[in-house]
């Protein structure tokens, strides 16, 4: 049964921004679990690959926090390139159904908390 669901929309030219600013301190906070994948992609396709898993990352904030339990970006561990996402929480019975997408200037991710029985 869907408990709950997230949805995110960032501008690439913000997080291409933030890039600029923060770099690789920005990238260790928010992925702790590293964006090697999005380093292999090709030339033009870095940032939309950035944003892309950074809203999935505050899509799965998002629904969480609707049913009452609060994650930071280091609970969401996308893995695989945006392939699976694993949480660092304890106990929690749900499974993740999601979708990511960038295109030139947004990337949007939208996520299904799923309460398994």
């Amino acid at each position: 049964m869907i408990v709950s669901c997230g949805v995110d929309i960032v501008s690439n030219r913000r997080i291409e921004k933030v890039l600029n600013r923060w770099g690789d301190r920005f990238l260790e906070r928010v992925f702790p679990e590293g964006i090697d994948y999005c380093r292999k992609k090709r030339k033009g396709e870095y940032v939309g690959c950035i944003a892309a898993r950074f809203a999935l990352k505050e899509a799965v904030i998002k629904a969480f926090s609707s049913i009452g339990i609060s994650l930071s970006f280091s609970d969401v561990v996308i893995n695989g390139g945006g392939k699976s996402i694993a949480l660092n929480v304890k106990n929690y019975d749900f499974r993740l159904i999601f979708s990511i997408s960038h295109e030139r200037e947004y990337s949007v991710a939208f996520v299904n908390v799923i309460k398994e029985r």
